[in-house]
């Protein structure tokens, strides 16, 4: 199974002279967007975009995403529609407003029907869609990531995307996650002419247990990528532990080394 990429970046749909440009920046994948970046005058000329793009995808080798408009609307099934009957379909289906399992289950239920090898990843941008993220996390098999939608959050408590502490939202995200065996992205950095902090906002992130984070703007790609990648020093140490215990026990430096210290050395090494 492809692994999810560490750094997702946004494209409008309604922009497709900027699809093979980001496919020249180092994100591992990209999201081309059909909800909010996008009018409404324009969901139907976007996704004729995006479907135009999936047919000849102009060089790009990335994973690639397409987030569509909520099932609650008539263009989001029709973006649905699109994506699960293209002949050469997305990587990834993002679900906005994602808070229930049963949305999984509808969109699982669409790409089996017509065939479709898309996996499915949600976004949980709402008091609701926290509550239930551990739900949706074992929703389906084609499930592959929850993704944290801050501003939408911040909405729906009535504060400021960047003011608030969303440590509760994204803390139960990352442990749905990891219960439901899927891996958790963090919600992009929205100030970007602030690199130190999105330096931080990465750091902290991953200490949380994200596996990754979504980009907004190509110059995040880059602090994103490093962000979320093992130093040398992690690299070495994992070296060293699954040298030291071969067969899950053993001892390094002094210490007792076991079977959970040689799981994040494996994810590491």
């Amino acid at each position: 199974m492809t692994a999810v990429p560490r750094s997702l970046l946004f494209t409008p749909g309604s922009r497709p002279d900027r699809f093979a440009k980001a496919g020249a920046t180092a994100a591992e994948g990209l999201i081309l967007d059909l909800e909010d970046a996008v009018a409404e005058a324009d969901k139907d000329s976007a996704r004729a975009n995006v479907a135009a793009f999936l047919a000849d995808r102009q060089g790009v080798t990335q994973q690639l995403t397409v987030r569509i408009n909520p099932l609650s609307r008539a263009c989001g099934l029709l973006d649905l529609a699109m994506l699960a009957t293209a002949a050469d379909g997305p990587d990834y289906i993002l679900l906005p407003k994602a808070e229930t399992a049963a949305q999984v289950a509808m969109i699982a239920q669409v790409l089996d029907d017509a065939g479709s090898k898309a996996r499915i990843g949600a976004l949980v941008e709402s008091a609701r869609g926290v509550a239930g993220a551990a739900a949706l996390a074992q929703a389906h098999q084609r499930l592959a990531y929850l993704m944290f939608g801050a501003a939408d959050y911040a909405a729906d408590l009535g504060q400021q995307v960047g003011t608030f502490q969303p440590g509760h939202a994204r803390a139960t995200i990352v442990n749905a996650a990891a219960c439901g065996g899927v891996v958790a992205m963090d919600s992009p950095f929205f100030a970007i002419d602030r690199p130190a902090d999105l330096e931080a906002d990465c750091a902290a992130g991953r200490a949380l247990g994200f596996h990754g984070k979504a980009a907004i703007h190509p110059s995040q790609v880059e602090p994103i990528n490093l962000g979320y990648s093992p130093s040398d020093a992690e690299r070495a140490q994992a070296r060293r532990i699954l040298e030291a215990a071969p067969d899950g026990v053993g001892v390094l430096d002094g210490k007792m080394v076991d079977i959970a210290m040689v799981r994040w050395a494996l994810r590491v090494a």
